[in-house]
């Protein structure tokens, strides 16, 4: 009984562990510039994203605007006001004026260097930073009724990505030397 319980022990623990860490794919940091005001309508920037993955979202709230807040982040295939858009995941969390407000969702496949679309919703005391001097060049800026397209504008956003890491891989050697 000890050998089999050794044994489903060892074939346990010689499977590879993996633990997923979320990091930053698309990084959009510069925030000089009040873009927008979540009392506008149709606020979204699109982008590209580097991995196959996408799991969260965030932007850069603008300081001095409003308070503490919901803010809610969509992904979408297309601009929502299109035909066949898609929105693939969404996530909600309180964000502050003068901070950066993440949000995460379970990973979506994507597929990389392919246009997507964060869309933004939340109170209308609440604004996004940005900038208007075209800093990210995979996307830009859509903004009021209808989504009208800014081609040189980009809001401070960032993308986030689940990369899986091995934490503890033991040969059948190290298991033994255990008993």
């Amino acid at each position: 009984m000890r050998k089999l319980l050794t044994l489903a022990l060892a074939a346990i623990c010689c499977l590879a562990m993996t633990a997923s860490a979320t990091l930053i794919d698309q990084d959009q940091p510069s925030g000089p510039v009040y873009m927008a005001g979540f009392a506008q309508t149709d606020l979204a920037q699109s982008f590209m994203q580097t991995n196959a993955n996408i799991a969260g979202a965030g932007i850069l709230l603008q300081a001095g605007v409003g308070g503490t807040d919901n803010v809610t982040i969509s992904l979408w295939t297309l601009l929502p006001n299109q035909g066949g858009a898609q929105m693939l995941a969404t996530a909600s969390a309180q964000g502050t004026q003068g901070q950066w407000v993440d949000v995460y969702w379970p990973w979506v496949p994507v597929t990389p260097m392919t246009t997507y679309y964060l869309v933004f919703t939340g109170n209308t005391t609440l604004g996004i930073a940005g900038d208007v001097n075209n800093p990210y060049p995979y996307g830009c800026v859509y903004a009021n009724s209808g989504y009208m397209q800014f081609p040189t504008f980009d809001y401070a956003f960032r993308t986030w990505y689940e990369e899986d890491t091995a934490t503890q891989d033991q040969t059948w050697s190290e298991l033994k030397a255990l008993y």
